[in-house]
Protein backbone atom coordinates (compact mmCIF):
# COMPACT_ATOMS: atom_id res chain seq x y z
CA UNK A 1 0.00 0.00 0.00
CA UNK A 2 1.37 3.38 -1.08
CA UNK A 3 -0.30 5.12 1.47
CA UNK A 4 -1.95 4.07 4.60
CA UNK A 5 -4.69 6.85 4.18
CA UNK A 6 -5.84 5.49 0.92
CA UNK A 7 -9.30 3.77 1.23
CA UNK A 8 -9.24 0.38 1.29
CA UNK A 9 -11.60 -2.93 0.83
CA UNK A 10 -13.08 -4.16 3.49
CA UNK A 11 -15.51 -7.32 2.57
CA UNK A 12 -16.60 -5.53 -0.78
CA UNK A 13 -17.16 -2.15 0.88
CA UNK A 14 -14.62 0.59 0.87
CA UNK A 15 -13.36 2.11 4.04
CA UNK A 16 -11.62 5.75 4.72
CA UNK A 17 -9.60 5.55 7.29
CA UNK A 18 -9.10 8.48 9.77
CA UNK A 19 -6.99 7.13 11.69
CA UNK A 20 -5.22 3.90 13.90
CA UNK A 21 -5.39 3.08 17.21
CA UNK A 22 -1.89 2.04 17.74
CA UNK A 23 -1.45 1.41 21.44
CA UNK A 24 -3.86 1.59 24.16
CA UNK A 25 -2.35 2.27 28.01
CA UNK A 26 -4.89 1.22 31.09
CA UNK A 27 -5.04 2.90 34.14
CA UNK A 28 -1.91 1.83 36.00
CA UNK A 29 -2.45 3.24 39.94
CA UNK A 30 0.77 1.04 41.68
CA UNK A 31 0.35 0.49 45.47
CA UNK A 32 -1.75 3.90 45.56
CA UNK A 33 -4.75 1.72 44.09
CA UNK A 34 -7.47 3.56 42.19
CA UNK A 35 -8.76 7.48 43.20
CA UNK A 36 -11.92 7.55 45.30
CA UNK A 37 -13.54 10.52 43.41
CA UNK A 38 -13.40 11.52 39.85
CA UNK A 39 -13.06 9.60 36.70
CA UNK A 40 -10.13 7.55 35.93
CA UNK A 41 -8.51 7.94 32.43
CA UNK A 42 -6.82 5.80 30.12
CA UNK A 43 -4.87 6.80 26.98
CA UNK A 44 -4.64 6.15 23.88
CA UNK A 45 -1.66 6.46 21.56
CA UNK A 46 -3.35 7.10 17.77
CA UNK A 47 -1.85 7.97 14.77
CA UNK A 48 -3.71 9.83 11.91
CA UNK A 49 -2.59 12.56 8.95
CA UNK A 50 -1.43 14.96 11.62
CA UNK A 51 0.98 12.04 13.19
CA UNK A 52 0.91 10.49 16.33
CA UNK A 53 -0.20 12.13 19.73
CA UNK A 54 -1.67 10.56 22.77
CA UNK A 55 -5.28 11.05 23.98
CA UNK A 56 -6.80 10.45 27.38
CA UNK A 57 -9.82 8.44 27.93
CA UNK A 58 -12.13 7.64 30.83
CA UNK A 59 -11.66 3.96 31.95
CA UNK A 60 -15.20 3.45 31.49
CA UNK A 61 -15.10 4.13 27.84
CA UNK A 62 -12.10 1.93 27.47
CA UNK A 63 -13.43 -1.19 28.83
CA UNK A 64 -16.87 -0.97 27.70
CA UNK A 65 -16.34 -1.34 23.77
CA UNK A 66 -14.55 -3.65 21.86
CA UNK A 67 -11.13 -0.97 21.19
CA UNK A 68 -7.66 -2.78 20.94
CA UNK A 69 -3.80 -2.00 19.66
CA UNK A 70 -3.58 -2.11 16.09
CA UNK A 71 -7.18 -0.96 15.05
CA UNK A 72 -8.22 1.55 12.56
CA UNK A 73 -10.77 3.61 12.91
CA UNK A 74 -12.99 5.68 10.06
CA UNK A 75 -16.06 5.45 7.76
CA UNK A 76 -17.42 2.41 6.04
CA UNK A 77 -20.84 3.23 4.05
CA UNK A 78 -21.15 6.19 5.53
CA UNK A 79 -20.74 5.10 9.23
CA UNK A 80 -17.90 5.21 11.82
CA UNK A 81 -16.22 1.71 12.80
CA UNK A 82 -13.47 0.61 13.79
CA UNK A 83 -11.82 -2.20 11.68
CA UNK A 84 -9.11 -4.88 13.06
CA UNK A 85 -5.73 -5.38 12.22
CA UNK A 86 -6.80 -7.76 9.58
CA UNK A 87 -7.93 -5.13 7.53
CA UNK A 88 -11.76 -7.17 7.47
CA UNK A 89 -12.91 -7.38 10.70
CA UNK A 90 -15.51 -4.61 11.30
CA UNK A 91 -16.57 -3.49 14.50
CA UNK A 92 -19.63 -1.31 15.39
CA UNK A 93 -18.69 1.43 18.36
CA UNK A 94 -20.68 2.23 21.07
CA UNK A 95 -22.06 5.44 21.48
CA UNK A 96 -19.43 6.54 24.10
CA UNK A 97 -16.41 5.47 21.76
CA UNK A 98 -18.56 7.51 18.93
CA UNK A 99 -18.85 10.40 21.50
CA UNK A 100 -14.68 9.91 22.33
CA UNK A 101 -14.02 9.14 18.00
CA UNK A 102 -15.95 12.62 17.19
CA UNK A 103 -13.59 14.51 19.88
CA UNK A 104 -10.48 13.52 17.99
Amino acid sequence: MANKWEPFDVNGSIFRPKGRLLYIEEPDFGCEGAPEKGPVYGSVVLEDKTGQRTVKIEESILFSGQMNDGMWYGMLGGTTVFVGRDRQTVYQPNEAELMWLAGL
